[in-house]
């Protein structure tokens, strides 16, 4: 069985429906106003669709990206890519839930520590490259999986 992997879906704007009015800024950290036009970071949105949602004039859309999976469901591997530019939020496989180091989400992670599932985080989805210190949110997360005898359950590889 090939493993499920969440890939975040970054907004975009339509410039000729934008009406300036910033509510996408104030709403979220991903958007900026330079004085004439409205952008978004693709990089570091998460495709939560809050922005979309609040849009009164429907400028703001996902960016779907077919070709991912494509690519993915032809080729039994998947090709190793940069993470500090790539949108892919989290894989999961039989029990597990695995984490880029880069894109750790403390709260999916102690959501699936509750449903039973163990929760790895390696350096990169697709790299055996081993990570060299835990980040702050790790440490928070394995301090409080030490408090509830659950430490067994996050592994940083």
């Amino acid at each position: 069985m090939l493993p499920i992997i969440y890939k975040q879906i970054p907004v975009a704007i339509d410039g000729e429906k934008c009406s300036k009015c910033r509510i996408c800024v104030s709403l979220c950290e991903c958007f900026s106003y330079n004085g004439s036009s409205i952008e978004v970071n693709t990089t570091s949105c998460k495709g939560c669709g809050i922005c979309i949602a609040s849009c009164p004039s429907s400028a703001i859309y996902h960016v779907y990206d077919d070709a991912f999976f494509y690519e993915f469901f032809e080729k039994e591997e998947a090709r190793k890519f940069e993470c500090d530019t790539c949108s892919y939020e989290y894989m999961e496989e039989e029990g597990k839930l695995i984490f880029c180091e880069k894109r750790f989400d403390m709260g999916k992670a102690v959501e699936a520590i509750s449903n039973g599932k163990d929760v790895i985080v390696k350096k990169c989805l697709f790299s055996e490259e081993k990570i060299e210190g835990k980040s702050g949110k790790l440490v928070m997360v394995a301090e409080l999986l030490k408090a509830f005898k659950m430490e067994d359950k996050l592994k940083v590889k």
